[in-house]
């Protein structure tokens, strides 16, 4: 389940609002196209564009090339560039539930505001106040050798050390 609403004054939800649901257990293989609020428990190996919010819950693991939504909130594990016309917000999962063998593909996170609750894992490159959609890519990464990646709660990315 997602949790913390750090406002004391939660978010309204239209009750008209539509909302998708990938229970844990049920893994997606394609794109995931949606509008409303989409709430990931289970697996979304594919390219995940939402019209709305994207909430990817603590057991919740998305695997792709690219997801795009409105707004994203992550407990879970992603393994793909991550645009949002407003906010994501990384928080720490509580539990170990899921390893993902696979190493990330290369990836960014772009976004209006990237908000990351300490004890939260991301490793990648990211580009604030953008608009998403907008051409290009950012910039190479200092070392030409080293693809740029990122992993967001999950396995460390390509090129980072293992401790």
């Amino acid at each position: 389940m997602i949790r913390r609403n750090r406002n004391k004054n939660p978010e309204p939800t239209p009750a008209s609002e539509p909302f998708t649901y990938i229970h844990r257990g049920t893994t997606l293989t394609g794109d995931l196209e949606a509008s409303g609020r989409v709430r990931v428990h289970g697996t979304i190996r594919g390219n995940v564009h939402v019209k709305g919010v994207l909430e990817v819950a603590e057991a919740g693991i998305i695997e792709g090339d690219l997801i795009e939504a409105d707004e994203v909130k992550i407990i879970g594990r992603v393994h793909a560039s991550v645009h949002a016309k407003g906010k994501i917000e990384i928080w720490k999962a509580e539990t170990q539930t899921t390893r993902i063998p696979s190493r990330p593909p290369p990836g960014d996170v772009r976004a209006a505001a990237l908000d990351i609750e300490e004890g939260a894992s991301f490793t990648g490159r990211s580009e604030m106040n953008v608009q998403v959609g907008r051409p290009g890519r950012l910039p190479p990464a200092s070392e030409p050798e080293s693809e740029p990646s990122t992993s967001i709660n999950g396995s460390p990315a390509e090129n980072e050390p293992v401790a």
